[in-house]
């Protein structure tokens, strides 16, 4: 049970709050957490929202590849709510097995094609490791160009700090979910 329930467009909630709810719903036609609990903080459930509709919608990446660096971005986070949602999605928009098994497990990057395994390894460098190698860099910027570069960068970011959201709400998937590998 989360520990704060997804405000409404209701008098339960303050102005604010209510009105972010109703940006929400008319951006996106739903309430997905974890826009739906910023929207505690007023305003700033309305930007994520719609930063994260404009990073997994609009950018110069494909939707598979969105999804394979949310998914990266899940399993540094261990975010089996984000995981769950965005594996679905994920397969939905073309992204492989192969390539979720590898960042589930955090297996090797063999077999893999050319950019699934440049989205993974450079996820990894920018989650997990101090730093970026100048190796990866390079081969983001070749391959995606500096546009490419910084939305993989904030569309891995972005989905951290929904994944922070959720941790403080305590927002667990449903039983029946698929479920990160334990590490």
């Amino acid at each position: 049970m989360p520990r704060l329930p997804i405000p409404s467009d209701t008098e339960a909630f303050a102005d604010e709050t209510r009105a972010a709810v109703r940006h929400v719903l008319q951006t996106r036609k739903s309430l997905p957490p974890p826009s739906s609990y910023l929207t505690y903080a007023g305003r700033a459930g309305a930007l994520l929202s719609d930063l994260v509709e404009h990073l997994r919608y609009h950018t110069s990446l494909s939707e598979a590849e969105s999804e394979l660096a949310i998914c990266t971005a899940a399993r540094a986070a261990n975010a089996d709510y984000i995981w769950n949602a965005h594996v679905r999605l994920g397969l939905q928009a073309g992204t492989r097995e192969a390539a979720l098994h590898a960042v589930d497990t955090h297996g090797p990057l063999d077999g893999l094609t050319a950019d699934e395994a440049l989205i993974i390894r450079f996820g990894r460098e920018l989650l997990e490791a101090p730093q970026v190698s100048d190796e990866t860099f390079s081969a983001v910027r070749q391959r995606y160009g500096e546009k490419g570069l910084l939305e993989l960068t904030a569309v891995m970011s972005v989905y951290m700090m929904n994944a922070a959201i959720l941790r403080v709400m305590d927002h667990q998937p449903e039983a029946e979910a698929r479920h990160l590998t334990p590490r």
